[in-house]
């Protein structure tokens, strides 16, 4: 049982460090919607994942029934809805990110504004700045240059 779980830590952590890599090295030149932001990628990886298992599902149910196999549903009808529920994960989904960021501005601007003499430090400021503006980050083919957030 041990092995098992170790085997599965070590898929999960191979899966949390390919496919972001994976997705960011991508240069875009199909027809497929890449995120806006660096911070929009898990969003577009579940969203390419939801399609591919929509499309998957229609291709599965011929092939099951050549094989002999009947199920009482079929798997075709599964791919609208899984294309909606990935339309919904790429787009309003991953709104939750420029929210995210929007507040920890919000959050930067408050502390900027604070008096010294009340104890927190101005570099708390800066900090909030750099998390919001690597949120902000564009998404671009990133096989050149090297992931600068923010570079002036």
């Amino acid at each position: 049982m041990k092995k098992l779980i170790s085997i599965g830590v070590a898929l999960a952590v191979l899966a949390m460090v390919v496919l972001p890599i994976g997705v960011a090295a991508q240069c875009p030149s199909s027809n497929y919607t890449y995120p806006t932001t660096f911070a929009k990628i898990p969003f577009a990886i579940i969203q390419s994942g939801l399609e591919m298992t929509g499309d998957l599902m229609g291709d599965l149910g011929p092939i099951l029934a050549a094989a002999g196999i009947e199920l009482p549903l079929d798997l075709g009808l599964l791919t609208p809805i899984l294309d909606t529920v990935a339309g919904w994960a790429g787009g309003p989904l991953s709104w939750t990110v420029d929210m995210l960021g929007w507040g920890i501005s919000i959050l930067s601007a408050i502390v900027g504004a604070l008096p010294a003499d009340m104890g927190v430090p101005v570099w708390v400021g800066d900090l909030l700045n750099a998390v919001v503006c690597s949120i902000f980050t564009p998404f671009d083919c990133v096989v050149g240059d090297p992931f600068v957030p923010c570079a002036p």
